[in-house]
């Protein structure tokens, strides 16, 4: 019960940085120079140049018939922590909307501003939460024309936003500075979830196995599996461990086996997605939504 709550809470506090940084990228660096990078926020960015309605209360406006019409229209809800994001995100944008400028570039203000996007995005989608906006729009597109996968739903939901900011705006120039803004927000976003993904498949060939094994086991608790396997050359017969770990838990795995056996052979490779456990996959996807 205890981990369950230290668990939800780290999800939510994954949420709040995510929106806190997504609201910091939109407001300091894409909204000062009207650069649409897609979503919601884009529509409120327009918005918000020709009428000066605050952005964030737009956003928030703009989600409320979303999330109803996801809702009536898919058959389920969209949990607690989606709209827990939605409404705080509203916050911070407005709450981040300072009128400070920190670049003149429009450029460097969508290399900045996609980036942030990524890395806030990144953390929200890590727990299975969403901010709302075109992901309810792409995943109502999907359901009506199956034939066109989320991913490509995503991404013309985002071209006729940019492309309608360009023509509303009538600068070409922000148009091209929308499209690099939303390139490295969706690299940057798949970048961080693919992080917290990966992990190394550990192979350790070691007279010493017996002790090693049992080290990792009871200091890293991950599993430790006995390949048995016979040297070509010597025709011994050895037992070869493999082990997953996490990438920050390695450095700990090679000071176990040194500090058993120095000579020990190690092979290590990148292991993307592992599942079983001991092991979270991202983003988190619960069955039967229990929120």
């Amino acid at each position: 019960m205890k981990l369950k709550i230290l668990h939800t809470i780290k999800e939510y506090l994954l949420i709040t940085a995510g929106t806190l940084v997504c609201a910091i990228g939109i407001s300091l660096f894409l909204a000062p120079h009207a650069v649409v990078s897609g979503g919601v926020s884009g529509i409120a960015i327009i918005i918000n140049r020709f009428t000066g309605f605050p952005i964030g209360v737009a956003v928030l406006l703009m989600n409320i018939p979303l999330f109803i019409a996801g809702a009536l229209v898919l058959g389920r809800s969209f949990g607690i922590k989606s709209l827990y994001g939605a409404f705080i995100f509203s916050l911070f944008l407005d709450a981040a909307s300072t009128g400070v400028i920190l670049t003149q570039n429009i450029l460097m203000s969508a290399l900045f501003g996609g980036t942030l996007l990524g890395i806030g995005f990144g953390f929200i989608f890590l727990t299975g939460a969403t901010t709302g906006g075109t992901d309810i729009v792409a995943a109502l597109g999907n359901k009506a024309i199956p034939a066109i996968d989320l991913g490509k739903w995503f991404f013309i939901c985002d071209i006729i936003i940019i492309s309608a900011g360009a023509v509303f705006l009538q600068n070409t120039e922000l148009l091209l500075a929308g499209v690099v803004a939303l390139f490295l927000n969706s690299w940057v976003l798949d970048y961080v979830i693919s992080g917290f993904n990966m992990s190394k498949m550990v192979y350790i060939i070691s007279e010493q196995s017996e002790q090693i094994s049992a080290e990792i086991m009871k200091t890293l608790h991950r599993g430790v599996t006995g390949i048995k396997s016979i040297g070509m050359y010597t025709k011994g017969e050895r037992t070869m461990l493999m082990c997953i770990v996490k990438n920050f838990e390695l450095h700990k795995l090679e000071s176990i086996v040194e500090s058993i056996d120095s000579s020990a052979f190690i092979i290590l490779t990148q292991a993307h997605k592992i599942q079983g456990e001991g092991f979270v996959n991202y983003p988190i996807k619960h069955k039967k939504n229990k929120e």
